[in-house]
């Protein structure tokens, strides 16, 4: 309602969502765009790179072309002279009927995906539905394995209404924690379970960052609190019950040992 009121085009951010619903629809069909990531990581692969998903032709043209350049032509690979006036038009300066295929209308990127790449990616989503079920399993597993424990963390618990496919298990310490997080990560370490902080953290406090002209709204205590406290599991699907047992059991005696 609020884009719609102010002329807006609304943006999902899917990457970490793949899968998930709210109020029984799929995230990423909410607004006029998403985006979704197939790094190795996420919920399902193609070695690297991502989508963007829109069902506005329109708008499915310009992403096209920030994809291709920023080309204004919209012939796929292969075509010529698909809208018929590859050498008549006259665009911004350049001499009257300049090859369409080499015009530039925006400045955009090169980012296509390789027909390899596509390949794996379509046989990766006949496996979606299971890789889901499987990362709500291990969620569930490790919510019943820390949850003596909440003395210490805050449990990550999905919105009211949403059905999550978790991209991870977001564990937070709470205040006054008798450790940090830099404590328990380099013990998950030293025990070959691989953690992750919450991406980049406060954004702010990144030294390619700490200079830019930007405006802040709020002190960002809750970015900072997370930057500070909080960690990644991995739910990945091919994970075992006694490797998830494995992760529960350590973090246990670590939070215990004193």
């Amino acid at each position: 309602a609020f884009a719609k009121r102010h002329g807006l085009w609304l943006i999902e951010d899917n990457c970490d969502a793949l899968g998930s619903r709210y109020r029984g629809k799929l995230t990423g069909t909410f607004g006029h765009i998403a985006t979704g990531s197939f790094y190795p990581a996420h919920h399902i692969t193609t070695g690297e790179g991502g989508c963007v998903i829109t069902d506005d032709p329109r708008l499915a043209r310009i992403i096209r072309s920030y994809r291709d350049w920023g080309r204004d032509c919209y012939c796929e690979g292969g075509e010529n002279n698909t809208c018929g006036c590859r050498f008549t038009k006259q665009f911004g300066t350049l001499p009257k009927g300049y090859d369409h295929k080499y015009v530039y209308s925006r400045i955009g990127y090169n980012l296509k995906m390789t027909d390899m790449q596509a390949a794996v990616g379509v046989a990766q989503m006949d496996k979606l539905e299971s890789f889901t079920a499987r990362r709500k399993r291990h969620f569930q597993m490790l919510c019943e394995g820390l949850k003596d424990l909440e003395e210490f963390f805050i449990l990550p618990r999905a919105t009211e209404h949403a059905d999550s496919s978790w991209f991870a298990f977001i564990l937070t310490l709470r205040e006054g924690a008798p450790f940090t997080r830099v404590e328990l990560a380099k013990h998950l370490d030293t025990a070959l379970i691989e953690t992750r902080g919450l991406f980049a953290g406060n954004l702010l406090r990144q030294p390619g960052y700490m200079a830019i002209p930007h405006r802040v709204v709020g002190g960002l205590d809750n970015t900072d609190f997370i930057m500070n406290n909080t960690l990644f599991l991995g739910v990945y699907p091919g994970l075992t019950p006694a490797k998830i047992d494995y992760v529960t059991d350590t973090i246990r005696k670590f939070a215990r040992k004193g």
